[in-house]
């Protein structure tokens, strides 16, 4: 008899030989992976939010400007997300299509997403970003140190963490492995030329 995956702990990987659970290895996958998607349903809609993000520990802190599509969705009610973090490695020939596989590591969080209005929490979640992404830079030297106005433009939400679990294939060094070959498409876009250096415009 088939299992019955829609029954089963969100939590609960189908290849069991390539699940981690080990904390200490998702809280450093955290702390250093460069862009998450955040995934939120409101009214059978979904919608996904990709962006850099600051890790704590115990939850997830992202932000947007003011008003937008997410933070209209998280005001109307959306209330449970799910989060994700991947990285891409080598691909793994085979024998056969069907066993070609890829090195990979990811991470999925499960918990409730809601603003943040507190302004002193919202500075540390601001700061966290700051220092996760710029460590090179210090405030007040290379930049100047938020005031009080851009905080309170800013929304910032917090993904409370309740469950978690993470999966990784990864090879050793000697294994019949090569990279996935394809240009980067920033790269390419800078190269023609198509770049983003028009004033801002808001839809």
């Amino acid at each position: 008899m088939a299992p019955s995956y829609r029954d089963r702990p969100v939590t609960q990987v189908r290849r069991k030989d390539r699940k981690l659970d080990a904390p200490e290895w998702i809280d450093r996958f955290l702390r250093i992976a460069p862009v998450g998607h955040l995934a939120v349903s409101l009214s059978g809609e979904p919608f996904l939010h990709s962006n850099l993000f600051w890790y704590d520990g115990d939850a997830v802190y992202l932000h947007t400007a003011g008003m937008g599509k997410f933070r209209t969705l998280i005001d109307a009610g959306a209330a449970r997300a799910c989060f994700s973090v991947t990285e891409h490695g080598r691909l793994l020939p085979a024998d056969t299509p069907l066993d070609f596989s890829t090195e990979y590591a990811s991470v999925i969080a499960y918990g409730p997403v809601a603003l943040v209005s507190d302004r002193s929490r919202k500075r540390r979640a601001l700061e966290g970003l700051m220092a996760k992404y710029a460590p090179h830079l210090q405030p007040g030297v290379d930049y100047r140190p938020m005031p009080d106005d851009d905080v309170d433009q800013t929304s910032v939400f917090c993904l409370s963490i309740e469950e978690r679990v993470g999966k990784h294939n990864v090879k050793p060094e000697d294994y019949p492995a090569y990279h996935y070959a394809a240009d980067s498409f920033i790269a390419v876009e800078r190269a023609a030329g198509r770049v983003t250096v028009r004033p801002k415009e808001i839809a």
